[in-house]
Order: structure tokens, then C-alpha cells, then sequence
């Protein structure tokens, strides 16, 4: 903002406010109300230059906000100085001066005539000395109306206090220490940081809270099972390990993580290193956060800078089975997830396989490996993104059931049913078919069935199979979506994604065929389809012989996800026109 208009005497009366609360003029030539001004910034220790006397004559100063939406002429305002106990107390008259509306005016303690270039307004030597220590408290008035007080502390010589900038200047905002930080980034004379005269740049972090937009809210701290840890760095080989380790976690619910800590599991001698800002650290359901030793990508492996969501100074280790590798996500003394590992290789991320993202499940070694895939400068490994799926799964016709392993079911004969497809999404600016596209499957039998080892593909086509060493079962008479991709934020918001597949469904003339080996379980045709609308088909035609029909299937009505496309995935269709 600019600096505070300073005027000159004989400045016309202003009209009077309206508001709440009983004004007053008593004293001002101006009606004022409570909050009409706001104490936003105080500079009580000068800090000379080395060798230089070190007198704050001349040097202190404060600064008030007009709130309202007019000019304030402050010819009248009483000011008070004091300890916040009330004693030594001194005042000062102001003998001219008008700030326009949303400015800042800093009144020092400089004669008139001797003020420097950031000070609007000298009151001398009336007001004493602002405290150095042990705090004091300033209060504008209109005679006996008092508009706005605010205490002041923990001074640090050349360091102005000010009120936190995150938020517009309030009068009962002030009244909270909570709410104001030290001034270290703006120097305004050598030495010297604060900002006189115009808006405050610092912004204190409040414990348990955080800016949202111009709003302090609740940060909503993550628990047990909202994070989910799926990859590690340790050994990077394209830049140091003092700068280039990290580790991913997948965010399972929405979640802040403001003041959440990063720190190794079994470490009880350091404390965490917190994520700390005074904005809100907002991570989305369904994407992945990285944590690293550094944030730039020169000296971090070329990791995407959005990607990172906090930094950490601990070291972490290749792991053995004498010393395991290990570390954790803390909020407070709760631990939100964590994992150890006893090997790892040099340049190479270890990852969760993506079928696995479980807070259990990541407490397996068994079920990291890895990483494949090229990141930034060369490593392997893919921070900020899903993990490609792991090889070393369990024995073929096997699969891990919540940690137990058992022989994969089979669907029956007619027991799937291949019942909505999505072959034309809806045109959508940075999205593309290759991302939203799915089909879905319904289990019409009364037992469960997994999709392991079942292939997915085109009519003639090889297909790939379901490979996953958790099994994926479908529950009897319920649905199951394949889709080109499980993340929401690419697929459409689709509400569950239970495989993926890597053919493209064709829009005129396509097909889909789900197999076991040799024997097909089930495929659809199709000539053509809509775009942004799903083919669904008819509830009461819900079985492996009817879906060959095509006037079976009926256009998808309901949106979904982020309601850029119809249809009903995961769940029973509508009935048919």
C-alpha cells in the first residue's frame, strides 16, 4: 500500500460513522468507532550502525490502519503509552495528520520538524521511551472513547513487531500475541527491518491453525491411515544424499499438514522436522506428497517443485538387517504411518507396489521393489506420482488377503458381466481419452470373485492381465471399474478404481473382452457411442447373453466425479427408456 496521506492543519471535519457501537468525536474532529483505527506495527529498539551511538531518539515509532472506508483526520486522537499493567503511563495529543482509507501512518518519536522519510508524524519526546523489555501497551482514543490498544513484546533490537500480514488489520486481531511475529525481511534503514507505512510481510505461524485465503481456520491434522507411506530414497546417485533423499506418501484423506512432522520411526533422541507455514498445506485425497532434503530441483534430482509439500534435515540410510532404514509421519506424539526397510539399492527409489497403498500393507518389505521408472536427473524412482506395479508377487493362482495368502477365485460361468463402458469422454482442457476412459464389470452370482490373473483387451487381442498381490475381489452383486488411470485427479473423479488397463476403447465400431486364459468370460461390441455418456446396460437385462444386444444398453444419465461425463461406475445402472 502507499504510504499515509500527512496533512496539513485546518483539514475539514469529516462526516460522521455509523456502526454497532456508540461513536465518538470527543476530543477528534471526526466521529470515530471502535476499530476505526488499527495498531498494526511497533519499532521499540533502534539498532545503530557498529561503532555508532545507539540511542533510539529520534529512531522509535508505531503505525495505525485506517479501517474504514473514508479518510480519517486524527487532529485531537489521544495517544497513551504505558506498561501493560497501566503504570508509567504518558500521553500525546496529535496536532494533524489524515490517513486515507486501508493506508498506513506511523507516528514516531522525533520532533516534528526531525522526522526521517518512513515516519508521517512526530509526537517527540511525550510519550517516553518505548520498552526494550518486559513489554507495553499503546491506546489511540477520542477522549474518553477509546478506538483501538494493543501490547507489545519480546523486542529484538533493530526488529519492528508487527501484526501478521496473512490477514486484513482488525482490532480485536491485535489483541492477540498469537497474532503478531517479528519483522526480518524488509530493512527500511541499515539494520533495521519493519515495514513503516505500508502492508506488514511477516506472518506468524499459530499453533493448530492456518490461512486459508484471508481466513485463520482449524488445520485439519492428518491421523492414522490419512497418509500412507509408498516410497523411499535414500541412495540417490545424481546429487548427494545431504541433498537429494526423499520419501512419498499417498494422501488417503483430505488432510492439512501444517505442524506435521517428519522424522526417522525409531529416532527418540531428535525432534521431528515440522511442516510449518502460516497458509494452509492442503493435500488432496488421492495424490501423493513428497517430503525431500532439499527443495530445488538442481540439488534435489530434478524432483517437480510442486510435488514437494516439506523438508526435512535428517539423514536416511541404505538399510540392513542389523541397522534397518526407517522413517515416519508424525502429527504431535501420533505416528500416521511409518516403515522400515533392510535393503535397498544404490539410485533406486523403493516403492509400494500401487495395489498395496495400505497403512498395513507398507509394513510388509515384501511388498516394496524397485523403481523402474526415470525421474528428473536420472534416478529411478517416481516422487510425487503412482508407483508402477511391482513383479515379485505372490505364486501364480495365489493372492494376499489382508496379509494371508489364498488361491485366487475364479468368476463362474455368466457370473461376469461386463455392464457400463465409457468410450468417448467428454472433451476436458488438459485431459485426454488415454486417462478417462473405463468399463465396468458386475458380479451377478451369490459368492465373490477376484479379478487377478483375468486379462482385459480387445476382441483377438493379447490383453494384459490383472497382476496384483492383493486380491481384488468383487463382492456378490456387486460392480468392479477398469479404467486408464486410478488417479482422480486424471481419470474424472471416478469413485474407485479396482484395475487398469492400457488398450484405447475405440469410439465406432469397439469391442471389450475379458478372458481367463483360453475361455472368455465375457465381451461387448459396439458401432458407435456419445461422447461424455456412458453405455449402460439395462438392469433388467443383466447377463453375459443380453449385453450382445445392443439395444440392451441405454445412454448413461447420472454425472459423476467431476461432472464433466454420465454415467453410474461402481455402482447399478438406471433402468432403461
Amino acid at each position: 500500500m502507499l504510504r499515509a496521506l500527512l496533512a496539513l492543519a485546518g483539514t475539514t471535519a469529516l462526516a460522521a460513522a455509523c456502526g454497532p457501537t456508540t461513536p465518538t468525536s470527543d476530543g477528534c474532529k471526526v466521529t470515530l468507532l471502535p476499530g476505526d483505527l488499527v495498531i498494526t506495527e511497533v519499532f521499540a529498539d533502534w539498532k545503530a550502525a557498529a561503532g555508532a551511538a545507539g540511542a533510539d531518539t529520534g529512531k522509535e515509532w508505531f503505525e495505525v490502519y485506517n479501517a474504514k472506508a473514508q479518510p480519517i483526520e486524527l487532529e485531537g486522537l489521544t495517544i497513551t503509552h504505558s506498561r501493560t499493567d497501566g503504570s508509567k503511563s504518558t500521553t500525546h495529543t496529535v496536532g494533524q495528520g489524515v490517513i486515507a482509507p486501508g493506508q498506513f501512518f506511523t507516528l514516531g518519536n522525533a520532533a516534528q520538524g526531525l522526522v526521517p522519510a518512513y515516519i508521517d508524524y512526530g509526537y517527540g519526546a511525550d510519550l517516553g521511551d518505548l520498552f526494550n523489555t518486559d513489554g507495553g501497551t499503546l491506546a489511540v482514543a477520542c477522549g474518553d472513547g477509546e478506538i483501538d490498544r494493543a501490547d507489545y513484546g519480546a523486542i529484538k533490537e533493530g526488529h519492528a513487531r508487527e501484526l501478521t500480514g496473512a490477514l486484513a488489520p482488525e482490532y480485536t486481531l491485535n489483541d492477540d500475541q498469537a497474532s503478531w511475529c517479528q519483522a526480518n525481511d524488509t530493512e527500511f534503514e541499515a539494520g533495521n527491518f519493519g515495514t513503516p507505512g505500508s502492508d506488514n510481510d511477516c506472518r506468524p505461524i499459530v499453533a493448530g491453525k492456518c490461512n486459508d485465503g484471508g481466513t485463520l481456520r482449524d488445520a485439519g491434522a492428518p491421523g492414522p491411515g490419512d497418509l500412507v507411506i509408498t516410497e523411499v530414497m535414500p541412495s540417490p546417485t545424481k546429487v548427494s544424499d545431504t541433498t537429494g533423499e526423499w520419501f512419498e506418501a499417498k494422501v488417503i484423506h483430505d488432510v492439512d499438514l501444517n505442524g506435521v512432522g517428519l522424522d526417522r520411526a525409531g529416532d527418540s533422541n531428535l525432534q521431528p522436522d515440522l511442516v510449518t507455514s502460516p497458509d494452509c498445506v492442503h493435500a488432496r485425497a488421492g495424490s501423493y506428497v513428497v517430503f525431500a532434503r532439499s527443495n530445488v530441483p538442481a540439488t534435489d534430482g530434478g524432483i517437480a517443485a510442486t510435488a514437494i509439500f516439506g523438508t526435512f534435515k535428517f539423514s536416511m540410510i541404505a538399510g540392513t538387517t542389523a541397522a534397518p532404514g526407517d522413517v515416519a509421519i508424525v502429527a504431535g506424539t501420533t505416528v500416521v504411518d511409518a516403515v522400515t526397510w533392510t535393503r535397498s539399492t544404490t539410485g533406486k527409489a523403493l516403492q509400494l507396489d500401487p495395489d498395496l497403498v495400505d497403512p498395513s500393507a507398507n509394513d510388509t518389505e515384501s511388498n516394496f521393489c524397485d523403481a523402474t521408472a526415470t525421474y528428473g536427473l536420472g534416478d529411478l524412482g517416481s516422487p510425487g506420482a503412482a508407483n508402477a506395479q511391482c513383479t515379485m508377487l505372490p505364486a501364480a493362482g495365489m493372492c494376499d488377503d489382508g496379509g494371508v495368502l489364498r488361491t485366487i477365485v475364479k468368476p463362474a460361468a455368466g457370473q461376469l458381466v461386463i455392464s457400463e463402458l465409457l468410450a468417448n469422454p467428454a472433451n476436458v482442457t488438459g485431459a485426454t481419452d488415454a486417462q478417462r476412459e473405463w468399463f465396468e464389470i458386475a458380479n451377478t452370482g451369490a459368492t465373490a470373485f477376484d479379478l487377478n490373473e483375468l486379462t482385459a483387451g480387445r476382441i483377438g487381442a493379447a490383453g494384459a492381465p490383472v497382476q496384483s498381490a492383493r486380491c481384488i475381489s468383487v463382492r456378490a452383486r456387486g460392480f468392479a471399474v477398469f479404467a486408464r488411470s486410478n488417479d482422480p485427479a486424471t481419470n474424472g473423479m471416478l469413485p474407485a478404481v479396482h484395475a487398469t488397463f492400457g488398450f484405447g476403447l475405440v469410439d465406432t465400431g469397439g469391442d471389450i473382452q475379458i478372458s481367463h486364459g483360453t475361455t472368455v468370460l465375457d465381451a461387448v461390441r459396439w458401432t458407435s457411442v456419445t461422447s461424455g455418456v456412458t453405455r449402460q446396460l439395462d438392469p433388467a437385462h443383466l447377463t453375459a447373453a443380453d449385453n450382445d444386444v445392443a439395444t440392451s444398453f441405454c445412454a448413461g444419465a447420472a454425472p459423476y466425479g467431476d461432472l464433466t461425463n454420465q454415467g453410474t461406475p461402481g455402482a447399478a445402472n438406471g433402468p432403461c427408456p
